[in-house]
């Protein structure tokens, strides 16, 4: 079983006046990844709040760390460095970071300057991803055994950076798990009442994660739907689905005015 935390970076996102779009994408992505994310962690970009949460993740152990934001030319963009002095690393000029910048920087008439020439300060030892739709590479380390993705924050480059470097790194891990879901919108059943019908099902697939989620009223009949979810080294179990379906239409059959799996 591989786990994975989220450190996302921004104070315009405690502020409310961003909406943290990013780790709700790295979270989906991983789960069919077969990674199971454990925390996300937002802070503000402040060095001590930084640092604090990476000693954390020190000592939880997660296989992989990724955080989002903070790697721009202004100064306030200290993930990398809040980083790097949390694991005691120096920071140091990456050569290859500042090719993809000045190339970048050259396909826009753009001059390299001081405050960009500050996005290729890297941890020693560390790998930049390379970013094709913006300035700033990402950066890749290894750290106790822990794989520290440091992605940006804009949505867009995070996307590539991650689609592109990432994911490969991950898809060659050894130890991920099977991921498998379906969703089931069921009408004209109370939560209550339909909460007594998944007990007694569940109960014979203790490896599956039901969950089900109230949707309101749809011409005066309660829409819920329900996530039945599982992590599993054995690839087999995954065939189970078509027996919870059936288990659950033969139990719902005649109290439930509408059942249909959603796609």
């Amino acid at each position: 079983m591989l786990t994975a935390e989220l450190l996302v970076v921004g104070r315009e996102i405690l502020y409310g006046r961003t909406l943290d779009t990013n780790s709700n994408w790295i979270c989906n992505e991983l789960v069919r990844l077969g990674i199971r994310v454990r925390r996300i962690y937002v802070v503000d970009d402040i060095y001590e709040e930084i640092s604090e949460i990476v000693h954390l993740i020190l000592q939880r152990k997660p296989n992989i760390c990724i955080s989002t934001g903070g790697l721009g030319p202004t100064f306030d963009d200290i993930t990398v460095e809040s980083i790097s002095k949390a694991l005691n690393i120096e920071l140091e000029e990456n050569s290859i970071a500042i090719s993809y910048i000045h190339d970048f920087l050259k396909r826009r008439n753009l001059e390299l300057t001081k405050e960009r020439r500050k996005m290729a300060i890297l941890p020693k030892g560390a790998i930049p991803l390379k970013n094709e739709v913006g300035t700033a590479p990402g950066v890749y380390l290894k750290y106790n055994l822990i794989h520290f993705f440091i992605l940006p924050g804009i949505p867009s480059e995070m996307k590539f950076i991650f689609l592109n470097h990432v994911k490969p790194i991950i898809e060659n891990m050894q130890g991920r798990d099977y991921f498998g879901e379906i969703n089931i919108e069921i009408k004209g059943i109370p939560e209550s009442d339909l909460s007594k019908i998944i007990n007694k099902i569940k109960d014979n697939y203790p490896d599956f994660y039901f969950k089900s989620n109230p949707r309101g009223l749809d011409e005066g009949k309660s829409v819920i739907l329900l996530n039945i979810s599982i992590f599993t080294s054995d690839k087999n179990k995954l065939s189970l689905f078509e027996k919870i379906k059936e288990d659950l239409w033969n139990n719902l059959k005649g109290i439930a005015s509408s059942i249909k799996v959603i796609e």
